[in-house]
């Protein structure tokens, strides 16, 4: 059974921050008990999903228009894949120098969590390129359970501040996928941290109207003036000087009215921005 050793996934990780997404790790597809086959499955099963959504990246890009508006956006796309890599380039780089039990079980999660990150981030692009042919989004609805999706995001983001939540008491279930108001509110929140002020205040508030469920997510940034506002759910669109590829408000729109939901924003220059998910209550048994 073939297992790679930690210097070639070493190289095979290097060579993907240097752009080479064409290199594989040379592992056997069921070495999935030994801790370096683990990795390297999932390190190629990463670059093969890479390949093949940045073809469809550059497709979308020949539709944006102008040449200095691709440049700026493959920037932004550099970058922020170039921060998950660089997790994945450095937990290596740790087992390389140690392979002690103890190593292994403390750096494992840490490339879990960028290898999430950036299935995360191809994910966005995957939706980008649904919504670009019009094939519509891929959704798994069922009853749920909002309060654990919210306290699952609110843990994603522990280490870049507090999140006050307040909640209105016996929330309905909406009838939604769990993965996809993740996902939305993952975007949301992480738009408000990288809108707010230096000691930032996030406040995300869960209620219901009849047959619907709100969830707010309020910042204390700089705010929006009204022509900012109405282009802040356009695609590639970017306030101010905050970096990002502009996606992420474009989507979550699209998933919201996907749901049979709406999510809108609402801000005024020095007051910060609220942004109020919809969703449609789950059908009574």
């Amino acid at each position: 059974m073939r297992v790679p050793d930690l210097e070639e996934l070493l190289e095979v990780i290097s060579l993907a921050c240097l752009g080479d997404t064409t290199t594989r790790a040379q592992v056997d597809p069921e070495a999935l008990d030994d801790p370096l086959g683990l990795i390297g499955n999932a390190v190629n099963v990463l670059l093969d999903d890479l390949e093949y959504r940045q073809r469809e990246r550059e497709d979308a890009l020949r539709r944006v228009a102008g040449m200095e508006a691709k440049q700026e956006f493959l920037a932004y796309l550099s970058h922020d894949m170039q921060t998950p890599m660089a997790v994945l380039l450095g937990a290596v780089t740790v087992l390389r120098s140690s392979q002690s039990a103890e190593d292994v079980e403390a750096t494992l999660p840490l490339m879990e969590q960028a290898i999430e990150r950036l299935q995360r981030f191809v994910r966005q692009f995957l939706d980008l390129a649904r919504l670009e042919a019009d094939r519509g989004l891929v959704l798994e609805v069922a009853p749920m359970d909002l309060e654990a999706s919210v306290k699952r995001v609110v843990d994603l983001f522990a280490d870049d501040g507090p999140i006050a939540v307040t909640s209105a008491p016996q929330l309905p279930p909406v009838a939604a996928d769990p993965l996809r108001v993740e996902q939305i509110l993952t975007n949301l929140v992480a738009n408000a941290f990288k809108y707010a002020r230096m000691a930032p205040r996030i406040e995300l508030d869960a209620g219901a109207t009849p047959g619907t469920v709100e969830l707010r997510v309020v910042d204390d940034g700089p705010g929006m003036a009204p022509d900012e506002l109405a282009r802040v759910f356009g695609k590639f669109e970017r306030g101010g000087v905050a970096s990002g590829a502009g996606l992420g408000l474009f989507i979550s729109r699209a998933l919201a009215e996907a749901h049979g939901g709406s999510l809108s924003a609402t801000s005024r220059p020095g007051q910060g921005a609220a942004f109020v998910l919809c969703l449609p209550e789950a059908p009574r048994p």
